[in-house]
């Protein structure tokens, strides 16, 4: 009897590591400090009302800047899968305040294992910079020309992924299809959406990827560059 129980209790502590192991946990926390004649609310130093000086080395040293610590980015993840489903929910920890990143569910086809349907908050399937994490990135922002197009990386919506496993030769091709709000992670006000699609080649031996994207809202066709001028130009406006 002392043996079974025992065995029994092996067994309860196994089930509950098995699943403990289709949980993962990760985070990371980057720090900053920065030296600027704006406070942390936007209020302007005395030497820029006063006209003393126009930029952070025409100011008189130690008269009228602020420096500050922070925490640039504060990412907990947590990503659970089981049955071929992956549940992903990430934030945003900083001194500003609690913000959602990843908030995602995504269904990978259990028959020819090729076809995975995901929905909620994520990356938008656009480019390779977008998705590439945050604390691999080899400056500490991405380019301007994706904090222009896309300030908040992610955005509300479904997207299609089609690509063969990794036992077939085809899996070198990957599409991804989305139909997203278009408004980032903000509440979604409006009927229309934005189509996004990303088609890429990626061969193991190879040291380059190739791959082709699309972007474009249905109101009108526009492509990757007119859209990035157009935004440009009303970013201007409002100045």
């Amino acid at each position: 009897d002392s043996l079974n129980m025992l065995d029994q209790r092996v067994t309860t502590v196994e089930d509950g590591l098995f699943q403990l192991k289709k949980l993962k946990l990760s985070g990371y926390i980057q720090a900053q400090w920065q030296s600027s004649q704006l406070d942390s609310l936007g209020n302007k130093t005395n030497d820029m009302k006063n006209g003393l000086g126009k930029n952070g080395a025409e100011s008189v040293p130690g008269v009228g800047s602020y420096n500050r610590y922070g925490v640039r980015r504060g990412r907990l993840k947590a990503t659970y899968e089981d049955f071929g489903c992956q549940a992903v929910i990430e934030f945003d920890i900083s001194e500003g305040g609690l913000k959602t990143k990843d908030l995602y569910l995504n269904i990978l086809d259990p028959w020819v294992n090729t076809f995975a349907l995901k929905g909620g908050v994520f990356d938008r399937p656009f480019g390779y910079e977008i998705a590439y994490s945050s604390s691999k990135l080899e400056s500490p922002e991405r380019s301007r020309l994706i904090q222009t197009l896309f300030p908040d990386e992610k955005d509300l919506g479904s997207m299609l992924t089609i690509q063969a496993p990794k036992t077939s030769p085809w899996n070198v091709l990957k599409l991804e299809a989305g139909l997203l709000s278009g408004n980032a992670i903000s509440k979604d006000y409006k009927s229309k959406k934005d189509i996004a699609a990303h088609l890429t080649y990626n061969k193991a031996l190879a040291t380059m990827k190739y791959g082709a994207v699309s972007y474009t809202h249905l109101r009108a066709h526009e492509t990757s560059l007119h859209l990035v001028c157009r935004l440009l130009g009303e970013k201007k406006k409002h100045r």
